[in-house]
């Protein structure tokens, strides 16, 4: 990867859901457009990323989601006629540098900054409130 990828960024990413950690799974289902809410750089100096599912299915009661504007799903490439919502309840945590389930590491494009600060203040107040589960897939 030429470059490091930036918060706001889409990429596609076998995310794996904690139910299906929790039933002793460890890849991902399917490769899914994701988003970036944060990146780190750890101790040892390699980029640790925070990643959100984009997913075409309304949130059920309870979950905690922020539904994707057409004109954001336009800008990075996604399809326009299906609604869509980045969900803020469920993060996979990996280590770009040495990410054994990450293989296309070109971003599909990225949100605006705007949009992209509204996930980030959304996610840490839900982070801040104890409620998002953490999947990490740096193991």
């Amino acid at each position: 990867m030429a470059t490091k990828p930036a918060a706001g960024e889409v990429f596609r990413y076998p995310f794996l859901w904690k139910r299906q950690q929790l039933a002793g799974e460890s890849e991902g289902r399917k490769t899914r457009p994701v988003c970036i809410a944060v990146t780190v750089a750890n101790c040892n100096g390699e980029t640790l990323v925070f990643i959100l599912p984009i997913t075409t299915k309304p949130p059920l009661p309870g979950r905690l989601a922020l539904e994707v504007p057409q004109i954001e799903s336009q800008r990075v490439g996604l399809e326009t006629h299906a609604r869509k919502w980045v969900m803020l309840d469920e993060i996979n945590t990996d280590i770009v540098e040495r990410s054994y389930v990450w293989e296309d590491r070109n971003a599909l494009g990225a949100f605006s900054l705007s949009f992209t600060k509204r996930l980030r203040t959304a996610l840490l107040t839900l982070v801040k409130a104890g409620g998002s589960s953490v999947v990490d897939r740096m193991k």
